[in-house]
Parts: structure tokens; sequence; C-alpha cells
């Protein structure tokens, strides 16, 4: 885990603004936008994923909005532009898969806001919402 100082060095080097990744066991952290670009690049799910997913570890919630006034928002648009299924693709599968959608209702999440998810090694989901 990175230290304060070296967070806020790559927070400054990078110039992106951060964003909370709230999660269902772990304490929230921060996300910037060229970690969520790395991570839809490399890990983006398909809907017919999403529908098959048994199970996960932890789900992480992170909001896009944050990052409107970003310098960095364009290249975000275009990583989510690039995605496996479109935002509505991936709304009815995640509909269809109960515990993702009982989760999303345990935390007050609309399926409307819903518009990309992605699936680390470590078994970790993460929804990505405006």
């Amino acid at each position: 885990m990175k230290s304060n100082a070296m967070w806020l060095a790559a927070l400054i080097a990078s110039g992106s603004l951060p964003a909370i990744a709230h999660g269902s066991e772990l304490a929230d952290h921060e996300v910037n936008v060229q970690e969520i670009i790395a991570a839809l690049e490399a890990n983006d799910m398909s809907a017919n994923e999403i529908r098959t997913i048994e199970s996960y570890v932890r789900l992480d919630i992170v909001d896009l909005s944050a990052f409107e006034s970003s310098d960095e928002y364009q290249a975000l648009e275009h990583a989510l532009g690039r995605t496996d299924d479109g935002w509505a693709m991936v709304q009815t599968a995640i509909v269809s898969n109960d515990s993702i959608m009982q989760e999303l209702k345990h935390r007050s999440v609309e399926i409307e806001r819903v518009v990309a998810a992605t699936m680390d090694d470590q078994g970790v989901v993460t929804i990505y919402i405006r």
C-alpha cells in the first residue's frame, strides 16, 4: 500500500482528481482516472460474464461523475466507449444477476446509473456509475 506522501506525489504527478471506491468489506480507497482506464482495458466484463458471476470477494462502486471536470475525462469516455458491451447490456446483465443486484439495492445504487463493470484477478468486482 502506498504511503500518504507517495500517494500525494503520484496524484500531483498525474494531475488527476481522486474518487472514492466504496467497498463492502474493506476501507474505502481513492482511485484516479488512469487506474480506471487501466482497469477497463484489462478487466472489462461483457454482459455474458456478468450474468454468470456466482461469487466475488468484494464489490466496489466508483462514481465517475467525480471526474467530469478532469482534464482526462475525454480519455475516460474513450475507454468506456471501447468496453465489450454498452451500458444498456451491462445494466440488463446486472439485473439478471441476483447477488450483484441485491448488493446494488443494499447500497441504494440505481441500475440506471451503471455504465460498466470490471472484475480483477483477486475476485473484486467494480461497478462504474454516473
